[in-house]
């Protein structure tokens, strides 16, 4: 579940029904990396029933464990 709000360069809304992540959503995690800080970071998304309606770089630190 996302505990905090992203800034509008960490996520990308892809499709028509898209909307900006939200706390307390539910999301997806795809694959983990390392942030240009050197934090640990995850690329998700949020599915729907049709498309995902965002795609999302998430630091750890953002997200409630167990991830």
């Amino acid at each position: 579940m996302l505990l905090m709000e992203l800034p509008a360069d960490r996520y990308r809304i892809l499709s028509p029904e898209g909307r900006v992540p939200r706390i307390g959503d539910l999301i997806s995690l795809d694959q983990g990396f390392t942030g240009p800080d050197g934090r640990p970071m995850i690329l998700a998304c949020f599915p729907t029933r049709g498309d995902s309606l965002y795609e999302a770089e998430i630091y750890e630190s953002e997200l409630e464990p167990p991830y």
